[in-house]
């Protein structure tokens, strides 16, 4: 998923103090903390499940600079690669199978 992150600019980090998003199943989400320019961004990576339930998160801490963005680009990048990604579903339980007289 080349370019999967590019939207992230140093400006997008404006919009939220938190952001969560996703790709299919791939599960992040940011937290910014200070200003832009001498603030922090913080980035969790997460399996297919809500955060505050997330057993298995990775968090990294960057600078909010430009420099900082972009490694912040680049670790998310390399997680996607390791953790990989599939289609969205949620996970239901499976179906029991109905026993015949």
């Amino acid at each position: 998923m080349d370019g999967a992150f590019d939207f992230l600019t140093l400006e997008f980090f404006t919009r939220a103090s938190v952001y969560p998003g996703s790709l299919g199943t791939f599960r992040y989400r940011f937290q910014q903390s200070g200003r832009m320019g001498d603030g922090q961004l913080q980035a969790w990576v997460y399996e297919n499940i809500c955060f505050e339930l997330a057993k298995d998160a990775e968090t990294e801490t960057f600078p909010w600079t430009e420099e900082g963005v972009a490694a912040l680009r680049r670790w998310l990048s390399q997680k996607l690669e390791e953790r990989g990604a599939e289609p969205y579903r949620i996970p239901y339980p499976p179906k029991e199978e109905k026993g015949g007289d």
